[in-house]
């Protein structure tokens, strides 16, 4: 809930909003004044969170009193004027305020514009309450023993950042275990090494998960926080079990992301073979039209299907040839050329090491 002052040289009109159901957009205590100068005694006196003040008034105008309140206030400004005017919106934007709205006003357009600052106010106070956490989190856990020295072993080459981008889980692994056994040395045992360990590793996380599409809270769930918590508290042991167990799903879900991308892969690489089967098909023309590396693709088709790719287009260009003798009257030169054998001779000795007999052979059984 937040506390609202509302400021207009008229007290009828001052009485009127103040009389708004204002409970409902979130709003506990409502203070009146009818002057600036009130109005900067409340806000000495008073928790004020958000201000609903008129523009033009005597003695203080409302911009006057802003002025006078400062920049980097915390409370959040909606300035009323009967006056479209350029410059009075000008000073508005240098004076920070919220927004700025022209009279007649509504009520729901009152509450429109408290309901978004009460919004900007709670989003602020996360980012402040995140930012004490973390500071407060960098209180010593122990006296360091002998002199300090940089984490060096953090940020030695090769990086954990170069190594998840490589896909080198064996050394990554490697590379976490080093970390934290250094960090239980005497030198390191400070909460300052701990929270650096801490957003070496979860930023190298986080840019693995970005590069990849994805967010790394959508990963590995509330294993992110939990992380931020055994490092705030100095519990290297629990920091190191939640980065191995994050590393796993990490792992998991990129092997997972890759196996689905190398699906799409297989069935694009069919389907262009099967609509390119009369013309010069060849590893490197899948290639292209896959954007792969030949020696890359080759690989994969194999891991993902279990025969090699040469394997498969001969298959298919066989059991093409196979149709086309039982249901065409096309002679046997003719199916050789349309299948991308200019020689005839080598399409008939790959046919019968295929099927054990001869195209002409296969046709009349």
């Amino acid at each position: 809930m937040f506390n609202l002052l509302i400021v207009d040289d008229e007290p009828f009109i001052v009485d009127g909003l103040a009389a708004l159901d204002w409970n409902n957009v979130n709003i506990d205590q409502v203070y009146k004044a009818t002057s600036g100068k009130t109005a900067l005694q409340i806000m000495a006196q008073k928790k004020v969170d958000i201000i609903i003040t008129d523009i033009k008034m005597p003695d203080m105008t409302g911009i006057e009193f802003i002025r006078k309140l400062g920049l980097g206030r915390k409370s959040k400004t909606i300035f009323l004027s009967g006056y479209a005017e350029f410059e009075y919106a000008k000073q508005a934007l240098k004076l920070e305020v919220f927004d700025y709205l022209l009279k007649p006003v509504t009520d729901d357009e009152l509450y429109d514009a408290v309901l978004r600052a009460g919004k900007a106010l709670s989003q602020e106070q996360i980012k402040v309450n995140s930012y004490e956490e973390v500071m407060t989190a960098f209180m010593p856990i122990s006296e360091h023993v002998g002199e300090v020295k940089p984490f060096y072993c953090l940020y030695e080459n090769p990086q954990l950042i170069h190594l998840l981008d490589g896909g080198r889980w064996n050394t990554v692994e490697e590379k976490l275990n080093n970390i934290f056994s250094q960090l239980h040395l005497d030198n390191y045992h400070s909460n300052e090494f701990v929270m650096q360990t801490y957003f070496m590793i979860s930023n190298s996380f986080i840019y693995f998960a970005h590069k990849n599409g994805q967010l790394l809270i959508d990963i590995i769930g509330r294993n992110f926080g939990n992380m931020f918590h055994a490092a705030q508290s100095g519990d290297i042991r629990r920091l190191s079990s939640l980065t191995f167990e994050a590393l796993g799903i990490i792992k998991k879900d990129i092997k997972k992301e890759d196996h689905t991308h190398h699906k799409s892969v297989i069935e694009q690489v069919q389907e262009y073979v099967k609509q390119n089967l009369g013309s010069d098909v060849s590893l490197q023309s899948v290639s292209e039209h896959v954007y792969l590396h030949p020696a890359y693709l080759s690989k994969v088709y194999k891991a993902e299907t279990g025969e090699g790719f040469s394997e498969y287009l001969n298959n298919q260009k066989m059991e093409r040839a196979a149709y086309l003798l039982k249901e065409t009257k096309e002679k046997v030169y003719e199916i050789s050329v349309s299948l991308g054998y200019n020689d005839p001779s080598y399409f008939i000795k790959r046919f019968k090491n295929h099927y054990g007999v001869t195209p002409q052979e296969y046709r009349i059984n």
